[in-house]
């Protein structure tokens, strides 16, 4: 099972919005020499949303070949059929896990028949992932049910309600596990019996989420609630320049680089730039 300090992979745009591949296997290289070796490409932070079907692909093909570790791939659409070919391409090409959001934009009557038949006839191991930004956000009471479908082995929780997460570990299968889909929940994860976090500070700053990690394994409670609140801070920090602007511009800094944003007009001035690099020194970390 995917878990640990795992990272979600921005997709790396050039100057023309083209995705940029040589690009992503060369950040995705840069991460492992720093410790990170387990990813989940093609998610919602990462911006995948913007690509077609094939670009996705070829984007999951570019982090098989550099990974050293286990893959989980996000499949996210508006039809099972979609998900289906999504899921079959990632069997092929190696990867390890499907991570399966609820369909885009519309709302099901009964969202268990549509997992239902995914699994059914999926050739991956299932991850359920409840992701807030989607809308149609899944109740515990419909996390649980899906949860008990052969097939799915785990939960990526991306609500941000602690109520929530309470309620689904309450009833969960034993066999599930638990992955925070919030860098601002690690901590909570962990004393809940999570077994990793889907990172996108840690394609910024590797080593604090590892550390993280690291401490909640071990039991270090205290020193987990320091690092959690430093993350935190930090999370404030970088979400405030827009979506990912301010994540890729911090993680050029860091010898990250993961191009620019799809719409370039997104992209950080040099007034913001400043601004950032400024309140990270502060926080001592570049």
């Amino acid at each position: 099972m995917i878990e640990g300090a795992i990272s979600e992979p921005y997709v790396p745009f050039d100057e023309k919005g083209r995705v940029d591949y040589a690009r992503l296997k060369d950040a995705m290289l840069a991460l492992q020499e720093r410790g990170v070796n387990e990813f989940m490409v093609n998610g919602i932070g990462g911006e995948a949303l913007v690509l077609s079907i094939e670009e996705r692909k070829k984007v999951l093909e570019s982090a098989l070949d550099v990974s050293k570790g286990e893959i989980a791939v996000v499949v996210t659409s508006y039809s099972i059929d979609t998900t289906l070919e999504l899921i079959k391409h990632a069997k092929d090409v190696g990867a390890s896990y499907a991570v399966i959001t609820q369909p885009l934009i519309y709302p099901l009557k009964n969202p268990l028949e549509y997992f239902k038949k995914i699994a059914s006839k999926s050739q991956l191991p299932l991850i359920l992932y409840n992701e807030k930004q989607l809308g149609n956000i899944l109740t515990p009471t419909q996390v649980v049910s899906i949860l008990k479908i052969d097939g799915f082995i785990g939960y990526k929780d991306s609500t941000k309600d602690i109520g929530h997460l309470q309620e689904v570990v309450d009833e969960m299968p034993e066999k599930s596990k638990l992955l925070a889909g919030s860098d601002s929940l690690i901590y909570t994860t962990y004393t809940l019996g999570g077994v990793g976090i889907v990172s996108l500070i840690i394609n910024v700053f590797p080593r604090l989420i590892i550390e993280l990690v690291e401490s909640m394994k071990k039991g270090e409670y205290k020193k987990g609630l320091e690092l959690q609140k430093k993350v935190n801070r930090v999370r404030s920090i970088l979400k405030s320049y827009g979506f990912s602007a301010g994540y890729r511009y911090a993680a050029k800094l860091a010898g990250i680089d993961f191009g620019y944003t799809y719409e370039r007009s997104e992209d950080l001035t040099e007034q913001e730039a400043q601004n950032l690099k400024q309140k990270l020194q502060k926080e001592g970390l570049i």
